[in-house]
């Protein structure tokens, strides 16, 4: 079948992508350093206020970009790793049913990460919001923040797993394509509309900004 290359991962997305993992690497390294701490709380609340503007994004981005786009059925995404396995899984313009539900799962762990470090407290440090909360629940959240972390890495291995596999059987090179945003599809495949994405994006920004920026503000409300 002939193909044709086609653009799918508008540069907002990819922009997040790549941010995103530069800020996790920075928060992974700095968050057991208490030297390092006010470095981890800058990357941990970036992290937060990208967060907020990916959830944003799933319902306001570009076609790829929606979580309406790649949130499939447990049906099509056996489907899926049954056309992988036999070597005639379809190049579709975005996620696939199973990395679909994988980003889900991904944005819901970094999303508990980031708001329970906004909460933490121990006896070497707090978060931003630890003080709006009882000591105790402050321990929690900082349990909650450790023990997730673990669940996290686990399924960024999962992720960088299904990554290759997927590049390797479905013979498409997924990390370049998040670099360029340009995926080979089938010629009758439709390109996922780019209109105005610059100025969805703008206002998503906006808007992310606004709750990041309202929620560190409660921490020195008095």
């Amino acid at each position: 079948m002939k193909s044709t290359v086609v653009k799918v991962w508008d540069l907002p997305l990819r922009l997040f992508h790549w941010t995103l993992l530069l800020l996790f690497v920075i928060a992974y390294a700095t968050g057991s350093r208490v030297q390092y701490y006010a470095l981890h709380q800058a990357a941990g609340v970036a992290l937060f206020g990208l967060l907020i503007f990916r959830v944003i994004w799933g319902f306001a981005g570009s076609q790829a970009a929606r979580f309406s786009s790649f949130l499939k059925g447990p049906r099509a995404a056996l489907a899926h790793v049954r056309g992988l396995l036999r070597g005639r899984a379809e190049s579709l313009p975005g996620h696939n049913p199973l990395g679909g539900w994988g980003v889900v799962v991904m944005l819901a762990l970094l999303l508990i990460e980031a708001v329970s470090g906004l909460f933490s407290g121990t006896f070497d440090y707090a978060g931003p919001l630890a003080g709006l909360v009882p000591d105790e629940w402050a321990d929690r959240m900082a349990a909650i923040h450790a023990i997730n972390l673990d669940l996290l890495l686990g399924m960024i291995g999962l992720h960088l797993l299904g990554v290759a596999i997927t590049s390797i059987l479905g013979r498409e090179n997924l990390v370049a394509s998040m670099v360029h945003g340009r995926k080979h599809l089938s010629a009758a495949a439709v390109a996922p509309s780019q209109r105005g994405t610059a100025a969805r994006a703008v206002i998503a920004l906006i808007a992310a900004a606004a709750v990041t920026g309202g929620v560190l503000m409660l921490g020195h409300l008095p």
